[in-house]
C-alpha cells in the first residue's frame, strides 16, 4: 500500500514541478512580449483610433456598399492597374514577411526550430 502511495506522491510532485515549470515560462515570456509591445508602440508612436475615425470608416464603408457605381469604379481601377518595379519589390518585401511569419508559427508550433518531433521508441510498420 505504501509503494502505490509512494508512486502516487512521485506523480504529483512530477505534474507539480513541471507545471509551475510551464507557468514561469509562460508568464516570463508573456512579460518579455508586454515589455517588447511597449517600446515598439511608443517608438512607433502608435494610438488606437478615436471615435471620430471609427465613424468615418465606417460611415464611408457603408456609403461604398450601398452605391453601385462606387462598387464599379473600384473595379474599373483594379481592372486598369499596371504594377511597375517598385510595386514588385513593395510586393515581394511583403511576401518575404508573410513567410517569416509563417515560419515563426511553425517553429512555435513545432517547439524547435528544424523537422518535427518524433518519437524514437515507437517503430511504425
Amino acid at each position: 500500500m505504501s509503494s502505490i502511495i509512494s508512486k502516487a506522491t512521485g506523480l504529483v510532485s512530477s505534474v507539480v514541478t513541471k507545471s509551475s515549470e510551464f507557468v514561469n515560462c509562460a508568464v516570463y515570456w508573456s512579460k518579455v512580449g508586454a515589455e517588447l509591445s511597449k517600446t515598439v508602440y511608443k517608438k512607433e508612436g502608435l494610438a488606437p483610433p478615436s471615435i471620430k475615425q471609427f465613424e468615418t470608416v465606417y460611415q464611408n464603408a457603408f456609403k461604398w456598399l450601398k452605391t453601385p457605381s462606387e462598387q464599379q469604379k473600384l473595379i474599373e481601377q483594379a481592372k486598369s492597374y499596371k504594377p511597375n518595379a517598385q510595386d514588385a519589390v513593395k510586393f515581394g518585401v511583403y511576401g518575404i514577411q508573410l513567410a517569416g511569419f509563417f515560419a515563426v508559427g511553425e517553429i512555435i508550433g513545432r517547439r524547435q526550430f528544424f523537422g518535427y518531433p518524433t518519437n524514437k521508441g515507437d517503430a511504425h510498420h
